[in-house]
């Protein structure tokens, strides 16, 4: 351990060695050379740490080094002529309670009035891959799984070595996520890590991407968001684990949850528009064409919006992990996902397993191209993966194929709201999944007591025959159209 003396100065100097910041549980270590106050705390912030100072501080330089000191000594000695405030939370997981730093506060001496908060780090997810390309990921962050017996003490010895900082966990999952330096060499970091005996899974922290749902060539209706119709009471709720809502969009007492994964601390938006069309579908605000044709437009589907991808319409494993947890939490019976990747994870496959053990139903898009290669999460076991009928009842041409298609539904649909583009008319397997969502939610509103097995079941013999006879690969079990839409619910 060392600490040498750090110095504030309010003189500029030129700066010559890079700064280094790592937090690690109670401990830091801090490089700086001139160095403003205000980048070094802006670094500490970068770990999920919420950091107040008084602006009239910020240019203060800072030079000279603490090397994995504990937190309180170290800032005894950053801070010689500052007062300062810390508060902390506790991370929980497999190998017990780790202390994180919530919130730092610096400031002159008795004037602590005068803290402004640092802007927060941004919620657009930095995306990289691998040297020659391969799976995106979210750059210089890991997920971490330790096996059975780990201590919380080996584990902070782990992440000490890699030079990171614990910035959260899933508990019900086991899952840690890990920020690293920058620049860190993230897949040589993956290799190490599965050569040790503490680690059961290590992964970088994947990235998915909302599809690009083709307009129809069709303009559509721009007319004001149209209401959804009223759930009754009690109805079956569902989670749309997508780019958000737009607060225009008009769904009002119909949202019963919301929550940003990206930004828990924000009010929720959507700045792609995605989200909210998949809402609008769910609710029954907006029906596909060739839909139910009166059989569903009448009532409507209390939602729980997620953002789970930022404005690029990029979403990480791990913030996905955790609006699924939010999803059971707030007593969802259906999830839709209306997106996919090729990008095959242990992480999200067990987070989708866990969902379903508590009697989740996961709907998820087949996919806007048809590769028959497997997209996940549609390609997991016990999900609803949903291709695209157009509004002939035909399949749609960019619709996927292949053993992870369960069934196809209408998907075409007009909009009053954009996704990347103008109101329109859209295509793609992200509408047919929001709408067998909705059509599994009504079918539980009528059958509260039903298991999730029940209702696939139930939907299964619903379906109309399409393609070859029984199950195909273009088709699945069959068509949810009108008739099939009027057998499930009748």
């Amino acid at each position: 351990m060392v600490l040498a003396v750090l110095l504030l100065a309010g003189s500029v100097q030129a700066r010559s060695l890079p700064l280094q910041v790592r937090l690690c549980g109670d401990r830091i270590t801090i490089r700086a050379d001139q160095t403003p106050l205000g980048e070094v705390l802006r670094e500490i912030a970068r770990g999920g740490v919420t950091v107040k100072i008084d602006p009239r501080i910020e240019s203060y330089r800072v030079s000279g080094s603490v090397e994995n000191e504990d937190l309180d000594a170290a800032l005894e000695a950053l801070l010689t002529s500052f007062a300062y405030v810390i508060s902390w939370e506790v991370v929980d997981g497999p190998v017990g309670p780790l202390p994180k730093l919530k919130e730092m506060q610096v400031f002159l001496p008795g004037e602590q009035r005068a803290v402004r908060a640092l802007p927060r780090p941004s919620s657009t997810l930095a995306v990289t891959t691998g040297p020659g390309g391969g799976s995106a990921f979210v750059q210089d962050e890991i997920l971490l799984g330790m096996k059975p017996g780990t201590t919380a003490e080996e584990f902070q010895r782990l992440v000490e070595q890699l030079g990171g900082t614990l910035v959260g966990s899933i508990p019900e999952l086991g899952v840690y996520r890990v920020l690293l330096a920058r620049g860190s060499n993230v897949p040589a970091l993956i290799e190490q890590l599965k050569r040790n005996p503490l680690v059961a899974e290590a992964e970088p922290n994947y990235v998915a991407n909302i599809p690009s749902n083709p307009t129809t060539g069709e303009a559509g209706s721009t007319a004001s968001m149209p209401a959804a119709p009223a759930a009754p009471g009690g109805a079956a709720v569902a989670a749309i684990l997508d780019s958000g809502l737009m607060a225009s969009s008009g769904l009002g007492e119909g949202v019963v949850g919301a929550y940003d994964a990206l930004d828990p601390d924000r009010a929720l938006t959507d700045a792609v528009g995605h989200g909210t069309q998949m809402a609008m579908i769910t609710a029954g605000a907006v029906q596909p064409a060739d839909a139910s044709a009166g059989a569903t437009d009448a009532e409507g589907v209390p939602i729980v919006a997620i953002r789970a991808f930022d404005e690029n319409g990029n979403a990480s494993y791990y913030g996905l992990m955790r609006s699924i947890d939010y999803a059971l939490k707030q007593g969802a019976r259906v999830v839709n996902m209306s997106w996919g990747s090729e990008t095959d994870s242990k992480f999200l496959s067990t987070a989708i397993a866990y969902a379903q053990s508590k009697g989740l139903i996961v709907v998820a898009a087949a996919g806007n191209a048809p590769t028959g290669r497997p997209v996940y999460p549609a390609a997991y076991s016990g999900v609803v993966g949903v291709g695209a009928v157009d509004q002939n009842g035909r399949l749609w041409n960019q619709s996927n194929y292949g053993s992870i298609v369960a069934l196809t539904a209408p998907g075409m649909a007009s909009f009053p709201i954009g996704h990347n583009g103008p109101p329109g008319s859209y295509a793609g397997t992200s509408i047919s999944s929001a709408y067998v969502t909705r059509a599994l939610a009504l079918y539980l509103t009528r059958h509260p007591k039903a298991t999730r097995q029940d209702a696939l079941t139930a939907l299964r013999n619903a379906l109309t025959d399409a393609g070859a006879a029984g199950r195909d690969n273009q088709y699945g079990y069959g068509v949810l159209d009108s008739a099939a839409i009027k057998r499930l619910l009748q």
